[in-house]
């Protein structure tokens, strides 16, 4: 799994800046992407002994096709509002399932390598949902509804006007994103650089 190293980041890349504009919306699609992942890489292994070598690539796209489309159903059903905000992002999620078995992360030497990227999507997910809400809107689960409709409005931390706009949007997604690489990058260097 580590012959394009580069393409497994642009895998995180895409839901991690479109869906990451609140904590809720960040949580749901990893949530999905990991019950996605997960439900694929299962039934891809159990089924593979009867696909055609010739067809196996169409069955694998149907079969992730299926998948993400049963899930899309259920969030349809189970939290109208959170499906329409997450948009077409949970449907890119079968691509993510094909290209993960093209690089070989449902192979048992390579699961180790799949649940540590899942585990980074997680945390880069709620990272910046949680960071592009309090600077956009002051807010944390701000739309809990959408999931729990007897749940009571969160208390604003800053007034809506007083938010940084810019971080809500996905320009401003990419400028969070190079801080938080930037400040990773740093953190690494100074503690490299620390004698022991």
């Amino acid at each position: 799994m580590n012959k394009p190293v580069m393409l497994q980041g642009t895998l995180i890349l895409t839901p991690l800046l479109g869906t990451s504009d609140s904590l809720l919306k960040a949580l749901a699609m990893w949530l999905l992407s990991l019950l996605a992942i997960i439900a694929y890489g299962l039934s891809s292994q159990a089924l593979r002994p009867w696909f055609h070598p010739r067809l196996a690539g169409l069955a694998s796209l149907l079969l992730a096709a299926t998948l993400v489309s049963c899930l899309s159903l259920g969030l349809q059903a189970w939290a109208w509002e959170l499906h329409l905000a997450l948009g077409i992002y949970p449907a890119l999620l079968s691509l993510q399932c094909l290209l993960l078995e093209r690089l070989g992360a449902f192979e048992r030497r390579h699961l180790g390598t799949s649940a540590a990227l899942l585990a980074s999507l997680g945390v880069g997910l709620l990272l910046m949902g949680s960071l592009r809400e309090l600077l956009g809107n002051g807010t944390l689960l701000d739309h809990l509804r959408w999931l729990v409709p007897t749940a009571s409005e969160l208390p604003r931390l800053w007034a809506a006007q007083d938010g940084l706009r810019l971080a809500t949007l996905t320009p401003g997604a990419f400028i969070l994103l190079g801080l938080l690489l930037a400040a990773r990058q740093a953190w690494s260097q100074h503690r490299s650089a620390k004698p022991n």
